[in-house]
């Protein structure tokens, strides 16, 4: 197991963190909800991202969300990762309407300012499919870190 304060080796039996001291029994009260208003507050630096699933959190949602609409940056919106979703969210809404004019136009010349931006939106939207695959096996294999939040963290 290992520490969301400090990222340091911990025994699963052990209640605090040998490094830290932080107190590894605030984590099972501590919810997603909070940590999407901590992070709009100036308790942002207070959130901690964990690999358990907090209790406000469907696991199977998220799936479904990662599968479907994970492209679009569905799951990150889902549990509060606001930057990584508007991120995929762009990049794919971007490439795709850019591909879509580019269909329409019959647009293949290299020296076509249109098409050269397209190539250049190409990589963003390559990178963004790339974070998809990669945040569904982190989501299949219980690696997928959701920030949380709980007063005490702050105290």
């Amino acid at each position: 197991m290992i520490c969301p304060k400090c990222y340091a080796k911990i025994k699963p039996e052990q209640i605090k963190c040998h490094n830290c001291g932080f107190d590894l029994r605030l984590m099972a009260e501590a919810t997603n909800k909070a940590a999407k208003k901590a992070k709009r507050s100036v308790y942002k630096d207070d959130v901690l991202y964990t690999t358990q699933t907090p209790p406000d959190v469907k696991r199977k949602k998220l799936i479904l969300l990662s599968i479907f609409l994970g492209l679009f940056g569905a799951h990150h919106f889902y549990v509060g990762k606001i930057w990584q979703g508007l991120f995929m969210l762009f990049s794919t809404v971007i490439g795709l309407s850019l591909s879509s004019v580019i269909l329409a136009l019959g647009i293949i010349d290299s020296n076509n300012i249109i098409y050269q931006i397209y190539q250049f939106v190409l990589v963003f939207e390559g990178l963004a499919v790339i974070f998809w695959v990669i945040d569904m096996v982190k989501i299949f294999l219980k690696r997928y870190k959701i920030p949380v939040y709980r007063d005490e963290f702050s105290k």
